[in-house]
Parts: structure tokens; sequence; C-alpha cells
């Protein structure tokens, strides 16, 4: 009995749902090529989280800004939004803590409830790309499942050499939506390309292409 109590957990749900986003947040755009070792290296688990941020975690103190491995003037703002619905006044706040808006590529902004229209409208009209991840799809990182193939984004280069070797039009690859979570989880724009590569103990490797429309 001693053995199991020990397992389990007597913190916060709060700080363990902060904690998990947060990590997949850092995957994510380690997987887009982003240098997020700093960031990563201070919480490296649950317990170095809950010694930083606490148990009832302030939602600002959680975000962070990084830049790409490729071309550090290209930055992505990463803020959590509180548990209260989200209005104008919520966005001037979370705009006023961007740390460097003329090379902002892209805010990313966790949500935990609902965001009125106005707002959303706001978001949608700033000068660079806004993405809206609710903080429930952020728990587990749905790209590191043993059973998930692996993914692969195309250069613009690769994208060329793949359609000419093949004699095909863009338009004639299987697509892939926008709001398909991989899309979503890589940031992908409409007209990449993503090389899907399906293996296993059971079958062959093989290698599939699908257009984000």
């Amino acid at each position: 009995m001693e053995c199991i109590a020990n397992l389990i957990d007597k913190g916060s749900v709060e700080s363990s749902r902060y904690f998990l986003s947060r990590g997949t947040v850092l995957e994510m755009l380690a997987d887009r090529g982003y240098d997020v070792v700093q960031h990563a290296n201070l919480v490296s688990s649950l317990s170095d989280f809950r010694s930083r941020f606490g148990q009832q975690p302030n939602h600002e103190a959680l975000g962070f800004c990084v830049s790409h491995l490729s071309n550090p003037s290209n930055t992505v703002q990463v803020a959590f939004a509180g548990t209260d619905t989200i209005k104008m006044t919520t966005v001037m706040e979370i705009c006023s803590r961007i740390v460097d808006g003329g090379s902002l590529k892209s805010l990313i902004i966790i949500l935990q409830s609902k965001i009125t229209s106005y707002a959303h409208k706001k978001l949608m009209n700033l000068p660079f790309k806004v993405e809206i991840i609710r903080i429930e799809d952020l728990l587990i990182n749905i790209t590191k499942h043993v059973l998930r193939p692996k993914y692969e984004i195309l250069t613009d280069e690769e994208k060329k050499a793949l359609l000419t070797k093949h004699s095909l039009e863009e338009k004639q690859l299987p697509c892939m939506l926008r709001s398909d979570v991989i899309a979503r989880y890589y940031g992908l724009e409409k007209g990449q390309v993503v090389k899907i590569t399906h293996s296993g103990p059971m079958v062959d490797s093989h290698a599939t292409y699908r257009c984000v429309a």
C-alpha cells in the first residue's frame, strides 16, 4: 500500500495540466526547428515545474519566446490564457507581453475557455500569424505515439523535385486539410507537402505524400 501511495500525484491538477501542455508546445516548436533548449532544460520534470511555478501557476509567467535555429530573426511567442473568457481586453493584455513584434512570425495562444467573436477577429487581424490551441489538445503529443508514422516537411526544392520526378501537378497530390491535427502541429500552410513514412515489424517501409489544402 505504501508503494502505491507513493505513485499518487499529490499536487494540483492545474500545475499538471500546465506542465504537460507546456512540454508539448516545446516539443512542437522543436519539431518546427526552433531553439527551445533553454526553456526545456529549466523544467525537465513535474517537480521542477512546480518548484519554479508553484501549485497554482500564474499563466502569464508560463509564456516564452523562441527563435528559429536557421533564422534567429524568425521568432514565435507563446502565451497561455487564463480560465476567464477571452475578450478584447485579454487580447490587448496578451499583445502587451509580446517581446519583439517586429520580428514575430507567429503568436501561439493556449486557450482554456471560450473566446468572443470580437476577440477572435482582433487576433486574426494582427500583423503576424496567430495560432489558437486548446490546452486539452496539448496534454499528450500525438506525434510521439508508437503507432504514428514518421512525418517530414518537404522544402520547396524537395517538393519541386517530387512533382518533376512523377510528372505531377500540385493539385494531383492527395490533400491534407490545414485543420488536420498534424498540419496544425507543424503549423503548415497551404501548398506545403508532407512525406509520411509508414514502417513497423509487420509491414515494409513505404512513403506517401500529402499536400496541405
